[in-house]
C-alpha cells in the first residue's frame, strides 16, 4: 500500500471511487450522489488538484495502482485559522477495510499536516452511527468536543455530527 498527493492524472479513478463513497456510504458525506455525478473529468481534476498555496491536498491510499481511499486535508489561509486544519471526506472503499488502508491513510494525513509550521490541531467530523470510523479517529488521540444534532438530514432522517480534535505541538 501506498499513500500519496493525488493529482490531475488521478481523477478518473477519483470520481469512480467517490461516487461509489456516495451510493456506499451516504450518511459519510454532506454531497450526494446526484450532486456529484454530473461534474466533468476538468471539474474532478481542479478539486483534487493540490492548492498552489497550501490550502487544499487530497490524499489517495492506493494498492498497487488501485485508488483505494481518499482524505481532503483543507488549512485555511486567513491568518486567524491558519493553526488548525481540517479532515474531510475520508472514505476507503468496501474491499479495503479492516486491512489497515484507513489508519494508513489517517497517518499520512496526519503526518503531512505535522510538517506545515504553525498547525497545532486537526478537526474532523464523522456521523454519530460510525462506529468503525469513529473507533480509528479516537484509536490515534482524536478527542471527541461534542455534536452537532441534526447535521445532516437523508430521506427525511436526521444524523448527528460528531466533531473531533487532534491537538499537535501543545509545548509550543
Amino acid at each position: 500500500m501506498k499513500v500519496r498527493s493525488l493529482g490531475p492524472a488521478d481523477a478518473p479513478a477519483y470520481q469512480r471511487l467517490r461516487l461509489l463513497a456516495l451510493e456506499e456510504s451516504p450518511t459519510a458525506f454532506s454531497a450526494s450522489h446526484v450532486d456529484e455525478a454530473g461534474r466533468s473529468m476538468d471539474e474532478v481534476a481542479a478539486r483534487i488538484t493540490p492548492a498552489v498555496d497550501g490550502s487544499i491536498r487530497m490524499l489517495g491510499v492506493f494498492e498497487l495502482d488501485e485508488l483505494a481511499g481518499f482524505v481532503a486535508v483543507v488549512h485555511p489561509q486567513r491568518e486567524k485559522l491558519r493553526h488548525g486544519v481540517e479532515l474531510a471526506g475520508m472514505y476507503v472503499a468496501p474491499a479495503f477495510r479492516r486491512r489497515g488502508f484507513g489508519r494508513a491513510l489517517l497517518m499520512a494525513a496526519v503526518g503531512h499536516v505535522r510538517s506545515i509550521a504553525g498547525v497545532r490541531q486537526i478537526r474532523l467530523g464523522v456521523n454519530v452511527t460510525n462506529k468503525e470510523a469513529r473507533a480509528l479517529y479516537q484509536s490515534i488521540g482524536f478527542a471527541s468536543y461534542g455534536v452537532e444534532p441534526d447535521a445532516l438530514q437523508i430521506d427525511g432522517v436526521f444524523y448527528g455530527e460528531e466533531r473531533y480534535v487532534l491537538r499537535l505541538n501543545l509545548g509550543d
